[in-house]
């Protein structure tokens, strides 16, 4: 793995998601395992979360991407994963939801977890859920 590749891919996929896109961005930045590349894919949104995007990749461009399906059509959220992976560059795949919220440790721990069992080819995880909203 060169110096400048990520250790993991992270793939975030949306479709009108302005409500809450931020905050799921804002857990993949802070997460205290560094080596990672954030994959914005818009599935065809017509609403800020568009604008929101564009902005955290413009803000981080060695990080983050935006992308978008052509003519910026909605394909479903396979079509926009599988669009994410194609392009992604990292030993590993993350996904995260566009109305998730990653813990700050979630990468370091998953990693962690991968080489400590290397015969392991996913690691799943358990959720928390909650409803202030």
């Amino acid at each position: 793995m060169k110096d400048d590749q990520p250790l993991v891919s992270v793939i975030l996929c949306f479709y009108n998601e302005e409500r809450f896109i931020e905050q799921a961005v804002q857990s993949v930045i802070n997460q205290t395992n560094t080596s990672w590349e954030l994959i914005l894919v818009d599935d065809g949104s017509s609403d800020l979360s568009v604008s929101m995007a564009k902005k955290y990749a413009d803000e981080y461009p060695d990080r983050i991407i935006y992308l978008e399906h052509e003519g910026h059509s909605n394909k479903g959220l396979s079509a926009s994963r599988n669009a994410g992976i194609k392009i992604s560059r990292g030993q590993f795949v993350a996904v995260i939801d566009a109305d998730d919220v990653w813990l700050p440790g979630k990468l370091a721990n998953q990693i962690s977890l991968f080489e400590n069992h290397p015969d392991a080819s996913v690691i799943l995880e358990s959720s928390l859920y909650w409803y202030s909203w």
